[in-house]
């Protein structure tokens, strides 16, 4: 593969722009969606490793519909930041990588910076081991010099200062480094959880000499990991460069790896059709079918749902969505199958918000999500009278197009919303920068198209952090005091079976209560071309966003 493949931004928008693909952009354009039901994915959940030894050399490209609002970690989640910080960088403690689990649903740690933990009897001092010889990246101010405990525990530090992350970290007591190559953390309270916490996708550790000599990290992302950033130009491209001297010897197999910011969806198909983009994600079944008819050796993965990570987010710390009747009567209002059966293709799911995995052992029925996530209009009018709107009234809803299907979404809302309550919803479309600020800083009133940030791996992270009234991320408002209860007893509880019964409990309550209101969603597609090797995605971590870490492993049979 050329070296400067998919390196020029205009010559690739250019090539991408073909009249093949007007069905795709006018669906786009005009928010439909083919109304029909497909037969459940016929393309399987897992691809495991290539058992062949891998290759190196070659560039990597991908076309992204992200770009990072910023480069630092303690300002942001975006999956547009860690699409290749987790590149960079390394933490802690990380998750299995494709060539290492036996599935979608494996949920083993594995160590990253640290060779090895143990917790203290009672989960409140947690003691890491580091690896010894890893260097920084060798570009100044770090010039390569050796990791040692303290530059963690400083990293640590600066996280409970400010940020999304601060919550997380604020929970440290105290650290100390017997060693230069020991870390022991001291939480306020127990935590059996805490490996899981440092095992997030969004906690990379960064460097102190970048942050004290900036006075941010804006500028410059320098880490440990198996890339270095050799450019990054906002709503452009960034390519990153393998680190020659990273600690994990022989790794990473690609040379270069390439993400152009391509918001426009049919341009980020055309690009993976005529062979500019190495992968991408697409939504539904015919999508799939349409690259298949052109593309005929290319591999696709079903990627396998285990939660929504988008719904109706209401501000519910105001009138009116401070009552729960208004909060269930606008539930009951919409009509989640029909957003199935026809903006999914049949493919996707009701929506729930913690990964079904934790608590059972199948995807939850309509059944299991209560009454108030049942389409019953005619119900949903009576309460809502009685909450003292026997006439409806105006809101405002704002979103980012993640992908098209989530436009007509939204539509769909507003007009089941309109016709079933009299609820007359505003729509704005922002874009990604604007809508990801004001949503997580909660600048706003009415509804938003909610997230719960997709780099949330751990059980704790789904529940705790998310949902605890004092988190910094709780992004939906929540302010509930069993939740709270109930969120802080799981942390507690080192018994697996015990977390799973505390789990279901939460998820019950926010049912009960419509705390976050799900949508349907469908995890989609990941689809390779025929020479990608060990890009395949496991449960919450897809290889094109949170789960970029799995990239050092990838390599390109060429």
């Amino acid at each position: 593969m050329p070296a400067d493949r998919g390196s020029n931004r205009r010559e690739f928008m250019k090539a991408a722009s073909w009249g093949s693909l007007a069905v795709t952009a006018g669906m786009v354009a005009t928010g439909r969606t083919p109304a029909f039901a497909a037969a459940p994915s016929k393309y399987p959940d897992w691809i495991p490793a290539s058992p062949k030894p891998p290759k190196r050399g070659g560039t990597l490209t991908r076309a992204s519909a992200w770009d990072p609002p910023v480069i630092d970690p303690r300002l942001t989640q975006s999956v547009g930041l860690y699409q290749f910080a987790g590149l960079t960088s390394n933490r802690l403690v990380r998750y299995a990588f494709t060539d290492e689990a036996s599935g979608p649903g494996d949920m083993s740690l594995k160590g990253d910076l640290a060779e090895s933990w143990a917790a203290s009897p009672d989960h409140r001092v947690w003691t890491f081991k580091l690896r010894q010889g890893v260097k920084w990246q060798n570009l100044p101010p770090l010039n390569g010099r050796e990791l040692t405990a303290a530059d963690v525990k400083y990293c640590f530090e600066q996280y409970a200062k400010e940020g999304v992350q601060a919550f997380t970290f604020q929970e440290i007591e105290g650290m100390e480094t017997p060693d230069k190559h020991t870390l022991r953390v001291h939480l306020k309270t127990p935590n059996t959880l805490f490996p899981q916490n440092v095992a997030e996708p969004v906690t990379v550790i960064f460097s102190r000499e970048v942050l004290e000599e900036d006075g941010d990290l804006k500028k410059r992302l320098i880490g440990t990991g198996p890339y270095i950033v050799k450019e990054h130009t906002r709503k452009v491209r960034v390519v990153l460069q393998r680190n020659p001297d990273y600690w994990d010897k022989g790794r990473p197999y690609v040379d270069e790896y390439v993400i152009l910011s391509t918001p426009d969806a049919a341009t980020r198909l055309a690009a993976f059709r005529t062979g500019q983009a190495d992968f991408i994600w697409v939504a539904s079944p015919s999508e799939v079918e349409t690259i298949i008819k052109t593309n005929p050796a290319t591999v696709v993965q079903a990627y396998h749902n285990t939660l929504a990570p988008f719904g109706l987010a209401l501000a519910q710390d105001r009138a009116p969505f401070n009552d729960v009747r208004v909060r269930r009567a606008v539930s009951m209002a919409i009509d989640r199958q029909k957003m199935v059966d026809t903006v999914f293709e049949g493919h996707g799911i009701l929506g729930w918000g913690v990964p079904y995995i934790y608590y059972q052992d199948t995807p939850p029925t309509a059944k299991d999500l209560g009454p108030w996530w049942q389409y019953r209009p005619a119900d949903a009018k009576k309460l809502l009278a009685e909450a003292g709107h026997p006439n409806g009234f105006e809101t405002t809803l704002f979103y980012y197009e993640y992908f098209p299907q989530m436009t007509s979404e939204v539509q769909l809302v507003q007009h089941d919303l309109k016709r079933n309550l009299n609820i007359n919803v505003k729509i704005t479309k922002l874009d990604y920068t604007t809508y990801y600020g004001r949503y997580v800083e909660s600048k706003w009133d009415g509804m938003s198209w909610g997230f719960q940030s997709g780099h949330a791996v751990g059980l704790d992270e789904r529940t705790y952090m998310y949902m605890h009234s004092r988190s910094t991320k709780n992004f939906f408002r929540v302010n509930d005091p069993v939740i709270d209860e109930l969120t802080t007893k799981l942390r507690r509880t080192p018994d697996k079976a015990e977390q799973r019964l505390i789990a279901k409990k939460i998820v019950d309550r926010e049912y009960d209560q419509v705390l976050r209101m799900w949508m349907p969603y469908d995890n989609g597609f990941l689809v390779f071309q025929p020479h990608a090797r060990n890009m395949a995605a496991v449960a919450m971590r897809r290889t094109d966003g949170y789960g970029s870490p799995s990239l050092a492993r990838a390599w390109m049979e060429k």
